[in-house]
């Protein structure tokens, strides 16, 4: 991907998101980016995401509009095609609040600035993997109490083995816990819509 040479707008520090900021960027290539600004140079827009998924991050990507499949406002996410025709962006000719190039656009292209739910309910989901691993968690601690007390009551040396069963439920709930952490608006792979 070559490192483009036009300076580009950025979000200033502190600023409150605005337009498709913060939106998750899915698809072929892009795997947990995250949507920095929206950007328009020569009446063209462009997606600014953080390949690391951290929008803070010095790497940016300007991911062409025309590369855009769909955004699903119900998920947050962007989603591509493809990476055709993104440039990386030179971080040394990021700007805040002054003239550049490409400058932020902080209002919804036309077509997504219809108030429009993508879904039966608009906003956030609650999914099941974030509700197995609160049961993971719970099921785990109450089962390290029932092995604790066991251990206190019965005077054995293997019944200190039996901490691997509680050890492995509350290691399952860590890892629901980030999964859900990481993909707090994306859809259970059971609940998502056939494309």
């Amino acid at each position: 991907m070559e490192r483009t040479s036009w300076s580009y707008e950025l979000p200033p520090a502190g600023a409150p998101d605005a337009g498709l900021e913060q939106y998750q960027v899915a698809g072929p290539g892009a795997d947990e980016w995250t949507a920095t600004a929206l950007l328009e140079r020569d009446d063209e827009l462009y997606v600014a995401a953080a390949p690391s998924g951290i929008a803070l991050t010095r790497r940016l990507v300007a991911i062409p509009w025309s590369a855009v499949d769909r955004v699903d406002h119900d998920e947050l996410t962007i989603y591509i095609r493809g990476l055709a025709g993104a440039v990386e962006l030179d971080p040394d000719k990021a700007v805040e609040n002054a003239p550049a190039d490409a400058r932020r656009v902080t209002e919804l292209p036309p077509e997504l600035s219809r108030l429009q739910a993508t879904g039966d309910v608009a906003g956030p989901r609650d999914r099941v993997r974030l509700f197995a691993a609160l049961g993971a968690a719970a099921v785990g601690f109450v089962t390290l109490m029932g092995v604790i007390a066991l251990i206190t009551e019965v005077d054995s040396a293997w019944t200190v083995a039996l901490l691997v069963v509680p050890a492995a439920i509350l290691v399952l709930a860590v890892v629901l816990s980030i999964q859900a952490w990481k993909h707090p608006y994306a859809r259970d792979r059971a609940g998502s819509r056939p494309r």
